[in-house]
């Protein structure tokens, strides 16, 4: 049986939605809810260029668990993008330019 994408926040649609306006392909270019060891999902991912972007809601926000999982994805060589719900909603072209910056080294 196929695992089940979970739903996408309201955050991460505008950035979806985003990326997918510039020409980048889910499941192509970049990944949504890509998996890595201990259990943590990424929001977003480049797995080619290993870049992760994380869109995080005020509500679903844990400092102990993401300092750890930011810890890891570095110590792994992974350029880690979080971003907060409302930085996406007041201005989401700017968080992607970000992103597009990176992928453009």
């Amino acid at each position: 049986m196929a695992k089940r994408e979970r739903h996408l926040t309201d955050i991460e649609t505008l950035f979806l939605n985003e990326l997918e306006s510039r020409g980048y392909r889910r499941g192509i270019d970049f990944a949504t809810q890509y998996p890595l060891r201990y259990s943590f999902i990424l929001d977003f991912a480049f797995p080619n260029k290993r870049i992760a972007i994380e869109v995080d809601g005020e509500p679903f926000h844990s400092p102990k668990k993401d300092s750890f999982k930011n810890y890891i994805l570095k110590k792994t060589g992974w350029k880690l993008f979080r971003f907060w719900g409302q930085e996406v909603h007041e201005n989401v072209k700017r968080c992607v330019d970000k992103i597009l910056t990176e992928l453009n080294k």
